[in-house]
């Protein structure tokens, strides 16, 4: 969807510019994807805990494999900040690279994204926030290798980055910025915490609902995105309880690429547009804030929606008392929390309604907020 949202409803579109490629063991045909590309001096960039850890091994030995000389940049060791991102700038020589593989999760592969776009076409990372604010696709290709499953930054066209002196995210959105080639290997996933398997499985549930409902939903996006509903809700708890089980993960991976495929194309809703302040105001996860507004924002859009919200509480697989049962999954594998917990003051009102009705994600909301609804739902969650 090109051009800045309003709030006129979108037409639907269904754009895919990334290469996907999906299965057991493809991390470590990475060097051959970069000499397919033609490219010999990528940048590889993870995060430190990764690198101790091994995971990033297949990817690297796939490029010693493939005789590619390669520098590794391990910086992206929590979520992005505009002076994390400038500071990585700052210690690189981008001109020297022709690829940038992201090895990690929604962090490691949105600053990539910057990246290649900063070493293609110079300014601030500022420069570019908003929609298409990027001249062209960017000569840097970028592969992704996600560790986790549920940002969808693999294949998505936004970068989310923390703007500390605002208090709140802002999104360098373009289809021209998504990454060149995907490629997504549950083996790389195994890894993740059961923490980060709920918030990062949780996010994407929330990518599949809010595109599903979304004012810019079409037959395509609707079609990915509840599938992707139905493998991530039927098997986050699993992969919370087992991270060994190699079926549940590739399940939840899919789902979660799926998930994004459709929310790029359609948008999203209430849900993200809260989480940009929230996550600022609070230090939370994003896929925390996303799910603990989930099960509220769902109740607030359901006379908007009609059959849709009967369509996605049977593709969880809650057929009946699916509010209920909903934020029931959500307290069991700890997303579930309350405002009211995490320091929340009634002077940060202002701020979370201000950062929720100008957010790029409101526009396609099933129903339109006024900022008396946004400050009812902030209260609901209290």
């Amino acid at each position: 969807m090109s051009g800045p949202m309003s709030d006129v409803d979108p037409i639907p579109v269904f754009s895919f510019p990334t290469s996907w490629s999906h299965g057991r063991g493809l991390a470590g045909r990475a060097g051959t994807v970069l000499g397919e590309l033609g490219c010999r001096d990528p940048l590889v960039l993870t995060d430190g805990l990764l690198l101790s850890l091994g995971v990033v091994e297949p990817v690297l030995d796939s490029l010693r494999a493939a005789g590619i000389d390669y520098t590794i940049c391990d910086a992206v060791n929590y979520e992005p900040t505009v002076d994390l991102f400038d500071s990585i700038i700052d210690r690189l020589d981008l001109k020297k690279f022709d690829a940038v593989v992201a090895v990690g999760g929604g962090s490691v592969l949105d600053v990539a994204k910057g990246l290649a776009v900063i070493g293609s076409f110079g300014g601030h990372i500022r420069d570019y926030a908003g929609f298409d604010k990027v001249p062209g696709v960017p000569p840097i290709k970028v592969v992704t290798v996600p560790t986790t499953s549920g940002t969808g930054s693999e294949i998505s066209d936004g970068v989310v980055l923390i703007d500390e002196a605002r208090k709140t995210k802002f999104l360098v959105i373009s289809k021209k910025i998504c990454p060149t080639v995907a490629l997504t290997d549950p083996l790389m996933t195994v890894s993740m915490p059961p923490r980060v398997t709920a918030f990062s499985g949780t996010d994407a549930l929330v990518h599949a609902t809010e595109s599903y409902i979304s004012k810019g939903a079409g037959p395509a996006t609707e079609l990915f995105a509840l599938r992707a509903i139905e493998l991530l809700c039927r098997n986050i708890r699993a992969a919370c309880d087992n991270g060994g089980d190699l079926d549940v993960r590739e399940r939840m991976q899919i789902g979660a690429t799926m998930a994004m495929s459709a929310g790029m194309n359609s948008k999203l809703g209430l849900c993200h547009a809260m989480a940009m302040p929230l996550c600022a105001l609070y230090h939370m996860p994003h896929g925390q804030a996303v799910g603990m507004a989930l099960p509220v924002v769902l109740a607030y859009n359901a006379p908007a929606v009609g059959a849709k919200m009967e369509a996605v509480f049977q593709a969880m697989g809650f057929a009946d008392d699916g509010f209920a049962r909903l934020e029931a999954l959500l307290k069991e594998i700890g997303v579930l929390a309350r405002l009211g917990d995490m320091g929340f003051q009634e002077s940060h009102m202002p701020t979370i309604v201000n950062e929720t009705m100008n957010s790029a994600q409101r526009p396609t909301n099933p129903r339109d907020p006024t900022p008396e609804d946004i400050a009812a739902i902030v209260r609901r969650m209290l």
